[in-house]
């Protein structure tokens, strides 16, 4: 079955719908959904998260309500599930290959493929990334794909493990039907790319902070954020205190890709500020703005 919709320019692409789609590509650019980047939908504990968060936006009037199952609410490193499927459906789309948000996956490609070690309990933790994802209840009215999803709905509709470890116990290959929000976004292209390195990054939070970054900075130079917006743009449980410490960690590991990271407290409330790693296009900004004295003393702040 053929069917179209709206390309970036807004011309009508068409692309074929398939029963079943097998995400096999070897090359694929990683996109991440622009809902879950501006908002915090998943959770960044390593912990079983079995709280209700809820987040809205007083600019948009969007919000969102996260219900976890017993098991715990799906994580940021669980996402890396949807931003494998997601690319993928992208890329096939792209190259005029048949889609469809049932899709095939090879439990080894999506572990090398994300980043992750293919061994020891790699293959048995994908089933509780699995549950975790089905599990996990969501009511939003952010809109994908022009439809608001007026019903709570989990990141994946349905799994159905085709093929296990020899013990039983790993997932080797899986079925899954992703939500139909999620495909609606991926079909009008309401995404970013995003810099692979994304995979490497260890603490949740980096990860968190990478996501805003590239979703707010995008061509810019540099973005600032005040340090209590930017802890509930994160969807972090800490106290103001503690998530300023980690703020600081995390400047001195100076991890993030593309992007450096300050804390400006010469400003109050305190700003989180991220500037890019291209040289020449700061010193650009820098100049527009007269921002050269600001920097400095921001340099100096982060260095201290």
């Amino acid at each position: 079955m053929t069917t179209a919709s709206k390309s970036p320019k807004g011309q009508q692409k068409p692309y074929i719908q398939t029963d079943l789609f097998s995400a096999n590509i070897v090359e694929w650019p990683v996109k991440d959904d622009l809902a879950s980047m501006e908002f915090p939908l998943f959770s960044l504990s390593k912990q079983p998260d079995t709280q209700i968060r809820e987040f809205e936006n007083p600019t948009t009037k969007k919000k969102v309500r996260v219900m976890p199952s017993v098991l715990g609410a799906a994580t940021i490193f669980d996402k890396d599930l949807l931003l494998f499927i997601g690319s993928q459906i992208i890329e096939a789309r792209q190259s005029g290959l048949p889609i469809s948000r049932v899709v095939k996956v090879d439990t080894y490609t999506l572990l090398t493929g994300t980043h992750r070690d293919p061994s020891g309990n790699a293959y048995e933790n994908i089933l509780d990334m699995l549950r975790r994802l089905k599990g996990t209840n969501i009511e939003t009215n952010i809109i994908t794909g022009g439809m608001e999803q007026t019903k709570g709905f989990g990141w994946i509709e349905d799994y159905e493990v085709t093929r296990r470890s020899k013990n039983g116990k790993g997932v080797l290959e899986v079925i899954i039907t992703v939500s139909e929000w999620l495909y609606n976004a991926l079909l009008h292209y309401e995404v970013l790319t995003i810099d692979r390195r994304y995979f490497l990054l260890s603490q949740s939070l980096e990860r968190r902070l990478y996501e805003l970054a590239r979703k707010h900075t995008g061509n810019k130079a540099i973005w600032k954020c005040d340090i209590e917006i930017m802890r509930l743009k994160t969807g972090s449980r800490q106290d103001l205190r503690r998530f300023r410490s980690e703020i600081r960690n995390i400047i001195k590991s100076n991890q993030l890709p593309d992007y450096h990271i300050a804390l400006d407290t010469s400003s109050k409330p305190h700003r989180v500020v991220f500037y890019t790693r291209d040289n020449k296009a700061l010193m650009h900004e820098l100049g527009r703005i007269d921002g050269f004295t600001w920097f400095e003393m921001l340099e100096r702040q982060s260095n201290a």
